[in-house]
């Protein structure tokens, strides 16, 4: 890994060569995090230490074909989806809470604050405690599908609707968030 002036020059001249494509290609917006040439296109940032600097990786899964938050995204989006959760629940919270944490999966922790993460998320609703809120399984399972179909403005994903998370997945997130005391 190279440092300091070299470094950040190769950098710059990737990341404008990466956006230029993007753009030229007209799929994704000039600030998408792609490298139309790579066989994982999703790129994610990483710290080079004590530099000051981003080195651009591939990320564990390529998420260039949902839309992003970029108010340049213009690619069409699926329409919300409102869906309903055939009880029981039969879900796992243990396995619900690794795919909170999963990177690849949800990666709740992102957003949101949940138990025993040192470094939460703030922009979604605090999780903490879940349970004492006494949401239905039905409510909890739509809006971690596609949160739309109560608000079209969620910056949430669609997880259920893009296909992020299948239904088993959805119902131990579910489960997981019901245990949270």
């Amino acid at each position: 890994m190279r440092t300091g002036n070299k470094f950040l020059g190769l950098t710059a001249l990737i990341v404008s060569s990466l956006l230029a494509t993007a753009a030229s290609a007209g799929d994704f917006p000039a600030d998408f995090a792609a490298d139309p040439a790579a066989v994982n296109m999703t790129q994610q940032p990483k710290v080079v230490v004590n530099s000051g600097l981003l080195e651009w990786q591939p990320f564990q899964r390529d998420l260039t074909h949902w839309p992003s938050l970029s108010y340049e995204d213009k690619r069409p989006t699926p329409k919300p989806r409102l869906v309903k959760l055939e009880e029981p629940l039969n879900g796992d919270p243990v396995r619900g809470q690794q795919l909170a944490m999963a990177r690849d999966k949800g990666y709740c922790i992102v957003c949101h604050e949940l138990p025993g993460e040192v470094w939460p998320g703030t922009v979604g609703a605090l999780l903490l405690k879940f349970k004492q809120h006494n949401y239905p399984n039905e409510l909890v399972f739509q809006q971690i599908f596609d949160s739309r179909a109560f608000n079209p403005i969620s910056v949430m994903p669609p997880y259920g609707t893009f296909g992020i998370l299948n239904e088993q997945e959805i119902r131990d997130l579910v489960a997981y968030l019901q245990s949270l005391e």
